[in-house]
């Protein structure tokens, strides 16, 4: 039985912020929509802003600096206009960190409660969209996976001990041996008990 190992991978670095400060005066080149002297759309409206922080420079930086930071949001959103959009699965998906964190902050915490929102939070994204992204990526549900995992790691400890069921299930995240013994049943399709037998013949056989 697999015992489902994790997805492994590095985290990345820190997200390096783009700095959003504009020189003023400086005219951007004409692409996109145009209105009808022959200047784009939104970028007539980041001249005109731009153009009124060069003026409020003399007297006043902090106008100055929020008809910058007007200038700089409509360029952010003409840019993000003007992207290529990615296909929708392209989208849904985990990047390999994102996978990476999550799983392991899954294995780290089996033993208690894991809210869906605790592991998204690794991912930085909302629950909502991480569980999307997440089935898309693994193929199965967050819970699907820590379930798995559970029993994954429960398949571990009884061949690896001695423990009761009941001590294992606990160890493992789950309410009680007979939660244990539910979920066991339908991952690995037998009890655990009867899958410790199995496994104590088998050792015995490889004994003899």
């Amino acid at each position: 039985m697999e015992t489902y190992p994790l997805v492994t991978g590095d985290a990345p670095p820190a997200t390096a912020m783009p700095s959003d400060l504009i020189a003023p005066n400086v005219r951007p080149a004409s692409t996109g929509r145009h209105v009808a002297g022959g200047r784009p759309a939104p970028l007539l409206s980041v001249v005109r802003l731009l153009d009124k922080a060069g003026q409020a420079l003399g007297r006043d930086k902090s106008d100055a600096y929020q008809y910058i930071e007007k200038a700089a949001a409509l360029l952010r959103a003409q840019s993000a206009t003007d992207a290529p959009e990615q296909p929708a699965a392209a989208r849904c998906r985990l990047a390999p960190w994102q996978v990476t964190r999550a799983t392991r902050f899954i294995d780290a915490n089996l033993d208690q409660k894991i809210a869906i929102r605790e592991i998204a939070e690794t991912a930085r994204l909302s629950p909502s969209h991480f569980s999307r992204a997440f089935r898309a990526t693994v193929g199965l549900s967050p819970h699907a996976y820590v379930i798995r995992r559970r029993v994954g790691r429960a398949q571990q400890m009884i061949r690896g001990m001695d423990a009761s069921l009941s001590e294992i299930a606990l160890e493992c995240g789950f309410s009680d041996q007979a939660h244990l013994t539910k979920l066991f049943r339908r991952v690995v399709g037998v009890s655990p008990g009867a899958w410790r037998r199995a496994q104590s013949r088998a050792a015995g056989q490889l004994a003899a």
